[in-house]
């Protein structure tokens, strides 16, 4: 048979080399020190300005910290054992006055960059609890089957391997206090090589831990979880192929606050992790937009009504718009039985909607709150609407900047901007903005 001579692919990686006395002189978004080497720039975890280092560059972008030569004095003791092995908390080593300042060099960098704008006003960072302020997270879990074995923890940093922990300094207490319980627990479950990961979620009625399976557990794992529910004072809820479906107890009301509202939600749908900050925000969206009766707000992205409930009370008509239909009919049940001004629709805010019957109407203000994506595909829409003032919460400062550019094209100035640490200890940040038309 004839053989074909095929060339091998090259590889996109650069050769590994070492270098030493590499000076970090910043962070970028993602918390990651900056180098400049002969091979270009590059970015390298677990490091602060002022850091002389050595490193590995084996990749186009980004260098492996291989040793502190000479440590910053920016740089303090990372308070959690985990902190070189989880990927979590990657900022434990930065003292909180310098996170901060950190963050918000990046969204100003990121909004000058790309989008060319500068906030008029930077207020002062909305801060709050450092530690154990976390009221959700979600444990990874490692079943090894022929050693009988659990792992239960978080993932390490860039990888699919779990960290074991025992304990963690983020989690509101009351979820910190069930990692230990829950290893106790699941090795003895019959479903344990189907599950997928565990949730922890803080409501103010109870805390509800979550389990990620394809289907309901047999009655026997289901009394094992009874048991549990009952000792530990929580709920026990499975997520399935088929949609969320609580064990036990099986009926129990659930919420947040948010601003002096309770607003019903069930384990699967967005919350804020920070519990204090979460409010915090609420109040400083309601700050800049002043509802009043005569206002009729467009909220997109409103997920379960965090940000609604709150602006209708305070006598603004609200047509709120969401993509998961099962938060829009919890919202709509919520302002029915409040007697709020709030309509609630259904929509791919991705797709065009400027033909729905909802987006017909007048809108004075705007409110959005996207996920990290941004609003890429509502941006122009909103702009083309012509509101007095938009507010824009964000968790991505550089898809912010995206969008503010477009805003910016439509003739808005970004007024004020204000950080909100909702992520304490972790490179992720929040920021809310001001829009006005100039």
């Amino acid at each position: 048979m004839a053989q074909f001579y095929k060339p091998k692919p090259r590889s996109s990686r650069q050769p590994i080399c070492r270098l030493t006395g590499q000076l970090v002189v910043d962070l970028d978004h993602q918390g990651r020190g900056i180098i400049r080497t002969p091979q270009g720039t590059k970015f390298v975890c677990g490091t602060v300005p002022g850091d002389v280092i050595s490193v590995t560059v084996d990749g186009r972008y980004d260098a492996q910290l291989e040793r502190i030569e000479q440590p910053s004095s920016m740089r303090v003791p990372p308070a959690c054992r985990y902190f070189e092995a989880c990927g979590g908390c990657d900022l434990q080593h930065i003292a909180m006055t310098d996170q901060l300042k950190y963050k918000q060099q990046s969204v100003r960098a990121m909004l000058h960059k790309f989008a060319q704008v500068e906030a008029q006003q930077w207020l002062p960072p909305i801060t709050g609890s450092v530690w154990h302020y976390r009221r959700r997270a979600r444990l990874a879990i490692y079943w090894d089957g022929k050693r009988r074995q659990l792992k239960l923890g978080f993932r390490a940093a860039k990888s699919k391997q779990i960290i074991a922990v025992e304990h963690c300094a983020v989690l509101a207490q009351s979820l910190e206090r069930l990692i230990q319980p829950l290893r106790q627990l699941i090795p003895s479950l019959a479903c344990v090589a189907q599950l997928g990961h565990v949730e922890l979620i803080e409501f103010t009625q109870q805390v509800v831990v979550q389990l990620r399976l394809p289907e309901i557990p047999s009655e026997q794992d289901q009394a094992k979880l009874q048991t549990f529910a009952e000792h530990q004072r929580v709920a026990i809820w499975v997520e399935t192929d088929h949609g969320p479906q609580a064990v036990c107890p099986r009926a129990e009301p659930m919420s947040y606050s948010s601003f002096g509202i309770e607003v019903p939600s069930w384990p699967t749908d967005f919350m804020q992790g920070h519990r204090e900050l979460s409010v915090a925000l609420v109040a400083q969206a309601l700050k800049w937009l002043e509802p009043k009766t005569t206002d009729h707000i467009l909220e997109l992205y409103a997920g379960s009504g965090n940000f609604t409930l709150p602006m209708a009370t305070m006598g603004a008509t609200v047509t709120a718009v969401e993509g998961v239909a099962s938060m829009v009919e919890r919202l709509q049940e919520s302002a029915a039985q409040l007697q709020l001004k709030v309509s609630a629709h259904c929509a791919n805010l991705e797709q065009p909607w400027q033909q729905q019957p909802w987006a017909q109407q007048s809108f004075n203000k705007v409110l959005l709150d996207p996920a990290r994506a941004g609003a890429a595909g509502a941006i122009s829409e909103v702009a083309q609407l012509q509101p007095e003032r938009i507010v824009y919460v964000s968790c991505a400062p550089d898809t912010l900047a995206r969008d503010a550019q477009v805003l910016a094209a439509h003739g808005y100035q970004l007024k004020q901007a204000q950080l909100v640490d909702m992520f304490p200890q972790t490179h992720h940040i929040e920021v809310i903005t001001l829009f006005e038309r100039g």
